[in-house]
């Protein structure tokens, strides 16, 4: 039975809410806004709105999301970084000079961009230990591993 100027089912079950509300949450606090987060929650909007449980929705961080517009990273050597794929393709052909520009006792530019944009602790905490490009591409083809693993 469907209230009057309502798509959902009077009697949507508890875990459906939760689980709506924990996507909904997830796409308003992403600075990516990523599509991915978002056919999370028409997915479970579909299986409200059919009455059905949804299965187990998991939301977790967006590894491969896009930096806004305003947030891209700048290489000193000139290259614009939107994701953290496109970071770690850098690393392949980074300049040690380049490297030691944005990573040094001082500073380490690629630890902040990624807690700041990507609200990554683990893997930011992570790359604040790298000493090297080499050791920065393995720390984050690791974490991603980890990431894709964790979710199946």
């Amino acid at each position: 039975m469907e209230r009057a100027g309502h798509d959902e089912p009077a009697e949507v079950s508890s875990e459906a809410k939760m689980a709506k509300k924990k996507a909904v949450k997830s796409v308003k606090k992403s600075p990516q806004k990523s599509a991915a987060k978002a056919e999370a929650v028409k997915q479970v909007i579909k299986i409200e709105k059919r009455g059905e449980k949804p299965a187990k929705v998991t939301v977790r961080k967006e590894i491969f999301g896009e930096a806004p517009e305003e947030k891209v990273f700048f290489l000193a050597d000139g290259r614009r970084l939107k994701n953290l794929m496109e970071l770690i393709d850098a690393f392949e052909n980074m300049g040690d000079e380049v490297f030691r520009h944005h990573v040094n006792e001082a500073k380490n530019d690629f630890s902040k961009w990624i807690n700041d944009v990507f609200k990554d602790e683990e893997l930011a905490d992570d790359m604040k230990k790298v000493e090297n490009k080499v050791q920065a591409e393995i720390k984050m083809l690791k974490h991603i591993v980890k990431e894709l693993t964790s979710a199946t």
